[in-house]
């Protein structure tokens, strides 16, 4: 019985020390998984320090606004510029805030007057917005720790994953999750899920291009969903340190 419970020790023993020292990432919390995170991206610091943002989007997935599309960020005043075609291929600009979603639309350089075609387009316009933000601003999602929800690690081929679900309130979209897959080195996204209602993965797009867009922040300037084939591309991401006011203002 001595021995007996001399090797039930030892078993317990090494059973701790080889969890504690082999697997030391299932130890891992929230907040430090999300400062991995913001490494990744290049410092939160980098983050908040970046108020103006130029960047291009190419993408199938918005159908109102086909091709690639450009916008002009103030991201504290939610003012917008944003240029781009319709499905007409006609010359659009908005200028908009993308907090209050009010704004005005140009086509081929004309105000359009009539409130039910600018009302739609205006809507097309800042849905596309907050689509094309979404999933180049990971660090969006990150400045709110109620929103994340740490989950179980998962281990895609070789490599293991943190895995951090972001649980989001709009009240003009309702609720909505998706999951981030984060190397556990580098802290940079791998994988982007949005996720359905009912906890389907909707989208499961790859992300690639890593590119220093000023100021040190590091993102990923493409992202594929290989089952449906959608594509976001950002052939031109810039964080900018000045813009004239005028640009969220004249046409």
């Amino acid at each position: 019985m001595f021995i007996q419970n001399i090797r039930k020790s030892s078993y317990l023993l090494f059973f701790f020390i080889s969890t504690f020292f082999i697997n030391p990432v299932f130890s891992q919390d929230k907040t430090e998984v999300v400062n991995l995170i913001w490494q990744g991206i290049g410092g939160k610091q980098s983050w908040d320090e970046a108020r103006y943002f130029m960047f291009s989007c190419k993408t199938n997935i918005h159908q109102l606004v086909p091709g690639e599309h450009s916008y002009i960020w103030d991201r504290v005043s939610g003012n917008c510029r944003f240029e781009g075609t319709d499905s007409t291929q006609g010359k659009v600009l908005a200028l908009f805030n993308a907090k209050s979603r009010e704004g005005k639309i140009f086509v081929n350089d004309q105000a359009v007057t009539d409130q039910d075609s600018a009302k739609v387009l205006l809507e097309a316009i800042v849905n596309a917005f907050y689509s094309d933000s979404f999933w180049l601003f990971p660090s969006k999602n990150l400045t709110d720790p109620s929103q994340l929800v740490l989950r179980d690690q998962e281990l895609i081929g070789s490599t293991r994953y943190y895995v951090v679900e972001i649980q989001l309130r709009n009240k003009h979209y309702g609720e909505y999750s998706s999951k981030l897959f984060i190397d556990t080195n580098t802290g940079r996204v791998y994988q982007w899920q949005a996720l359905s209602d009912d906890g389907n993965i909707m989208y499961n797009f790859l992300t690639s291009s890593f590119k220093d867009v000023g100021g040190g922040l590091m993102l990923a300037t493409a992202l594929m969903e290989e089952k449906t084939g959608i594509t976001l591309n950002y052939p031109i991401v810039s964080a900018l340190i000045n813009v004239e006011e005028d640009k969220f203002i004249k046409p």
